[in-house]
């Protein structure tokens, strides 16, 4: 994934805004501003570069809910949303299928009688906290650059009360936002209707045909 500094995003944002630098103050407010937009965007989308496949074990649970094959996910320091579920790898076996599953209370429900004692979850990567101080992941997504220099410069501009040029950067914050989902879709075809065929290959099986 190609990402982009968050010092350099800073000064980006520093640069849109017109600041010759920036007030202790004015980084804690573009730190909150940044994490604060990205969480609303994680998973408004099936993100491309946020994508992961993680394998959990399946366990036996009683609180909160009682559940014979589930796996915690709510805590989870290593997917956030699940998009799918496997019974194998599905990038290194070809004879993995998709399994049903529920999400409950935090938990990824199988069938009581499912016999997978681990799943493998397609879904999102957890979104860190951003920043620049110690313990604070510094590598921002560069997908979300633009959107979140604009974003943050209309929360700016809002909270300086200039509100018709708030209105200005958040509309252009959307447009990014825009350009980045399109692009994303159409990387994955999520706009379009896909169909699983039969392989085009018989197997050593005739095919009869009739004029």
């Amino acid at each position: 994934m190609r990402t982009i500094d968050f010092t350099a995003l800073e000064k980006r944002f520093q640069m849109a805004a017109g600041l010759p630098s920036l007030t202790s103050v004015d980084e804690f407010f573009f730190k909150q501003a940044v994490n604060t937009r990205a969480d609303l965007v994680w998973s408004r989308i099936k993100w491309p570069e946020l994508q992961t496949l993680v394998e959990k074990t399946v366990a036996a649970t009683t609180s909160p809910i009682a559940a014979d094959k589930a796996v915690q996910i709510d805590n989870a320091v290593d997917i956030q949303d699940v998009f799918k579920v496997y019974n194998k790898n599905p990038l290194t076996d070809r004879s993995a299928i998709l399994i049903d599953f529920q999400l409950i209370n935090g938990y990824v429900v199988l069938p009581a009688n499912s016999t997978q004692s681990s799943i493998f979850i397609m879904g999102n990567l957890v979104r860190p906290e951003y920043g620049k101080e110690s313990g604070d992941e510094q590598n921002v997504p560069m997908f979300l650059m633009n959107y979140l220099v604009a974003g943050c410069l209309s929360d700016f501009l809002r909270g300086d009360g200039q509100t018709e040029a708030a209105m200005q950067e958040e509309q252009r914050s959307e447009e990014y936002l825009a350009l980045e989902m399109d692009k994303a879709e159409r990387i994955e075809s999520q706009n379009k209707i896909t169909f699983n065929t039969y392989p085009s290959y018989s197997f050593g099986v005739n095919i009869l045909q009739t004029t």
